[in-house]
């Protein structure tokens, strides 16, 4: 249920064609700009004004002391005009504000209201012979909001079903250029300027579009499976003379018979061996870790065979000791002679 305040502050708006508050709110900024001109007044009236006028004695100015004296005087004059002058306009519009606010709540109380005991009879002229009679079919929220849920779904479906289309239109016109032997037959969208021709992309399958004199004839599907399977003899055959010496060649590379991928490594598989083995040599020497063969992580505990040292690691690692510490430990002891 709404707000009786609102409900009034509605009817109120559409009677008046605007709202009541902005009533009052005109009020008071007219009488805003009236105590703003009146201190305008009154400041420029004291300010044209002769301190002799207002009780102000401004002393001779007939040598340089009295002249210093006298312009100290007017200055003390201009500064208490604009001391007095803020100090009305404040005291003014305290006034103002103070008085005013009663006036808004007095109005929007006895004038600007609607009495409770005709709230619920009164209706403006434009709504005679009007119906407002809720009935059983009438939309209420609940529906609206069902049928707003029904309309983004649908909105979000057909957005799924126009892509599905795009993305099957795609596929087919994909298709149509490997069966298509010239590239007149593509779609527009498909004849892009990147894109190569199909005729030279796919030539060995330009023969499936090539159906000699068939008609497809349902009714007969022995007759016509054979006839379409003569009339692609002559491209098998065809493609048979180009695999010959293609085999051939491929048997007589450097003598090893075709076994290229067991007998010889790919390049592919020579940079997955170095990669692996510089990440190794990484994480030993530089991260100091401790791999296994199939390298695994060890815990520091022991799990088999360490590295074997090499015949030259071992003779580094003896000249280190003579370098160290070797010479004393090779001298003879002393004899004690006392």
């Amino acid at each position: 249920m709404s707000n009786p305040v609102e409900l009034d502050t509605a009817l109120l708006t559409e009677h008046f064609g605007y709202r009541p508050a902005t009533l009052i709110d005109d009020i008071i900024n007219s009488i805003n700009t009236r105590a703003f001109e009146a201190i305008s007044s009154v400041e420029k009236a004291f300010e044209n004004a002769q301190p002799e006028a207002l009780g102000w004695k401004i002393p001779s100015s007939d040598t340089p002391e009295g002249q210093a004296e006298a312009n100290a005087v007017r200055e003390k004059f201009k500064y208490e005009i604009e001391n007095g002058v803020h100090q009305l306009e404040t005291l003014l519009e305290t006034k103002i504000d103070h008085n005013f606010d009663k006036m808004e709540v007095f109005m929007l109380r006895n004038y600007l209201s609607i009495p409770q005991d005709v709230r619920g009879w009164i209706r403006m002229h434009h709504y005679e012979g009007l119906d407002f009679t809720p009935k059983s079919d009438a939309p209420t929220i609940d529906s609206i909001t069902k049928q707003r849920q029904r309309l983004r779904e649908t909105q979000k479906l057909h957005t799924l079903l126009q892509s599905e289309s795009e993305r099957n239109a795609a596929t087919i016109a994909s298709l149509q250029a490997i069966l298509t032997p010239s590239s007149q037959a593509l779609p527009k969208v498909e004849q892009i300027e990147s894109e190569p021709n199909p005729e030279s992309q796919y030539p060995a399958l330009a023969f499936l579009q090539n159906k000699g004199g068939l008609s497809g004839d349902h009714t007969h599907p022995l007759g016509t499976t054979t006839s379409f399977a003569i009339s692609q003899l002559q491209a098998l055959k065809a493609l048979l003379d180009q695999l010959g010496p293609r085999l051939q060649n491929l048997k007589d590379k450097e003598g090893k018979q075709g076994y290229v991928g067991e007998a010889e490594k790919s390049w592919r598989r020579e940079r997955l061996e170095f990669v692996e083995t510089e990440t190794r040599k990484h994480l030993e020497q530089v991260r100091g870790l401790e791999l296994g063969k199939m390298g695994e992580v060890r815990d520091g505990e022991w799990q088999g065979e360490g590295r074997k040292l090499q015949r030259g690691e071992v003779e580094d690692l003896e000249k280190v000791v003579k370098m160290v510490g070797g010479s004393e430990l090779e001298k003879p002891p002393t004899e004690n002679r006392a």
